[in-house]
């Protein structure tokens, strides 16, 4: 693995050969690999640094494409290019640097979205540039391949509670696709080569130092950069934040990401939450709550009891899930729950559900997430089920079985970074969380903030999946008053409103 202490003693082979990589590279090429031309300018692990040749693609955008190594251990050979776009300062005479922004996924095109939600960055536009890459293997970024998979999300069939050598064929059919049609690619979509092609990207822009923003697993990226490269990270916000070491889970390789992170639990505790929240509603605003005296407790406990005796509990378990990402969806969530149990019907029995399965996911998502993280063996996982169940009858096998596909993975970056997170930065990480994320509970934004050497937690009161799913004007305007001077980040602890509206019933 390419670990910082890689980066150093490769910078030092350079300089003992006397070819030192000049100021601003983060070190250079690998010992024994043959290097550039000396007029070439060298940067990550010996790479040429690109040009750049920016165009306008619309309005105030400008969009470029960029050669970067297919394999930093072979800086000269086969390259790949990836695509980005930027918003150039409004300010330039004023401009203190370049904010790479990652929108998540994995597998999130970095470019369409800068241009969907560019505004989100306007408190920092006079004196940043605002840059999205599509990593690589995404969008415009040699996305990979998997043959039948491609353009539709990954599916596996059946449940390993009822049929576990079906379903485990089924889940690993992704990956031999994926390598297959892809090749020699797959081997290299690791977020540890992103936030390197990332690290080259500065030194192109001639930046000695680079902002870096990150949503959901852009949180991943953000603080696998930061961690990679300290001295060249000026600033470091995480947005919905993973739980970084319990997300590469070398130390914890028995048990899948999430059920090292704890979702399943953070699940239940946002929908008992939600649940407060209607009731607090009262029935003229929660369809839970109506009639009056109705309990909307009791309601969905009987709606999972029901799909637990019909074998709907994982399409429950991503509806309730995927609404509560969002704090305007309560009212249709609400309205979806009272439907399935009417008003006074008694709950019934919770039976195990031995038709739940795994979610979808993109191709895209689980070449970059295979790569990454430590998957346990499909008889470890199998082995885990019924105990999930038991304690989350309704989020503990999809939660389980979330990177089932991941099992057995045929590519794995022998250079992907699974820690420590705890390099010296410049300044504090801020580290943004709704209370009430199904997603990225707020424990993991607990955590991340303790592994990264220096962090202030700022929480946002309510429920969604990042500021982009809970809208907060507090927490973006703390956020851009924070990448304008990082010496001043927000107390540890601050707590935000979100925006009127961005939480409700009706």
């Amino acid at each position: 693995m390419l670990t910082r202490r890689s980066h150093l003693l490769l910078a030092l082979l350079l300089l003992l050969a006397g070819c030192a990589a000049p100021a601003g590279s983060s070190s250079g090429a690998p010992d024994g690999a043959a290097g550039p031309a000396p007029s070439v300018r060298l940067g990550t692990n010996g790479a040429a640094v690109p040009r750049i040749d920016w165009r306008p693609c619309g309005g105030a955008f400008q969009c470029a494409t960029v050669p970067v190594p297919l394999d930093y251990r072979n800086p000269t050979g086969p390259t790949i290019p990836l695509g980005m776009v930027r918003l150039p300062a409004l300010d330039p005479a004023h401009r203190i640097g370049t904010l790479a922004v990652n929108y998540g996924g994995p597998g999130t095109p970095g470019t369409s979205s800068l241009r969907r939600l560019a505004s989100r960055f306007d408190g920092v536009r006079a004196r940043m540039d605002v840059l999205a890459v599509d990593p690589r293997g995404v969008g415009q970024s040699s996305p990979v391949r998997c043959g039948p998979f491609d353009g539709q999300p990954v599916l596996p069939a059946g449940s390993p509670l009822a049929d576990p050598a079906g379903f485990w064929t089924a889940a690993r059919a992704a990956g031999q696709a994926c390598a297959a049609a892809s090749g020699e690619l797959l081997r290299h979509l690791s977020t540890a080569n992103a936030a390197r092609d990332l690290d080259l990207i500065r030194q192109s822009l001639g930046d000695p130092e680079i902002s870096v923003y990150g949503y959901s697993y852009g949180t991943v990226l953000a603080g696998t950069y930061a961690n990679l490269f300290a001295d060249h990270t000026r600033a470091l916000v995480v947005d919905g934040t993973l739980d970084l070491a319990a997300n590469a889970g070398s130390g914890d390789p028995g048990r899948p990401v999430d059920v090292r992170a704890g979702v399943a639990a953070a699940r239940d505790a946002s929908v008992q939450a939600f649940l407060g929240a209607c009731s607090a509603a009262g029935p003229g605003r929660c369809a839970l709550a109506a009639p009056p005296g109705a309990d909307p407790h009791a309601r969905f406990d009987a709606a999972v009891a029901a799909s637990t005796r019909t074998g709907g509990s994982a399409a429950l378990a991503d509806r309730v899930s995927t609404a509560l990402e969002s704090g305007g969806r309560l009212g249709s969530l609400a309205r979806g729950v009272a439907a399935l149990a009417p008003a006074g019907v008694a709950p019934g029995p919770v039976v195990p559900d031995r038709t739940a399965g795994a979610p979808g996911h993109s191709t895209a998502f689980l070449a970059i997430q295979c790569t990454d993280v430590v998957t346990p063996s499909a008889a470890q996982i199998t082995a885990l089920l019924p105990g999930e169940q038991a304690a989350h009858p309704l989020f503990g096998v999809p939660t389980a079985l979330n990177t089932a596909a991941c099992v057995d993975w045929p590519a794995i970056d022998p250079d992907r970074y699974l820690g420590p997170w705890n390099a010296p930065l410049r300044a504090p990480a801020l580290v943004i969380n709704a209370r009430e994320d199904p997603d990225t509970p707020l424990a993991n934004a607990r955590a991340t903030a303790a592994e990264l050497s220096s962090a202030r937690l700022l929480t946002v009161d309510g429920f969604g999946h990042t500021t982009l799913d809970l809208p907060s004007r507090c927490a973006q305007d703390a956020a851009a008053a924070y990448l304008v001077d990082p010496t001043r980040p927000p107390a540890d602890g601050t707590v935000c409103p979100p925006d009127p509206g961005a939480v409700a019933f009706s």
